[in-house]
């Protein structure tokens, strides 16, 4: 029976630890055939977080004993600001019943009119569960 994980998104520019207010953060899980599902785009807060956002999950069980399929969602996160740099990470683990805080560091942009900015990606290893 599927379950309920829970994610929350919180900007912050990497220098200082500031909330980075107004980013685009956008959720996203594999869906069948390899493409892409958007599960969430939301704008942060001034505090850089986003709302609270429901992800499905398999079963609690699958989370408490080994040989089991996998017990969690693996999702996508990507952050963008026209201040910051753009970030991505992949392979977010969101477990049944768990609420996992993303911290997206953003790094920012070198403040020149033709500065397009980069985008930096991260993959979460698994953790072996």
């Amino acid at each position: 029976m599927p379950s309920t994980g829970f994610l929350k998104v919180q900007t912050l520019t990497s220098r200082a630890g500031l909330p980075v207010a107004g980013a685009t953060v956008s959720v996203s899980v594999r869906a069948a055939g390899g493409k892409r599902e958007l599960l969430s785009l939301q704008r942060t807060d001034e505090s850089g977080l986003t709302e609270t956002i429901a992800i499905p999950t398999p079963d609690l069980a699958n989370s408490l004993s080994a040989g089991l399929a996998q017990g969690w969602t693996d999702v996508q996160v990507a952050a963008s600001q026209p201040s910051y740099d753009g970030i991505v990470v992949r392979d977010v683990q969101i477990f049944p019943g768990i609420t996992t805080i993303q911290e997206l560091l953003l790094v920012p942009r070198g403040g020149m009119p033709t500065d397009l900015g980069e985008t930096e990606t991260i993959t979460t290893p698994d953790q072996g569960l």
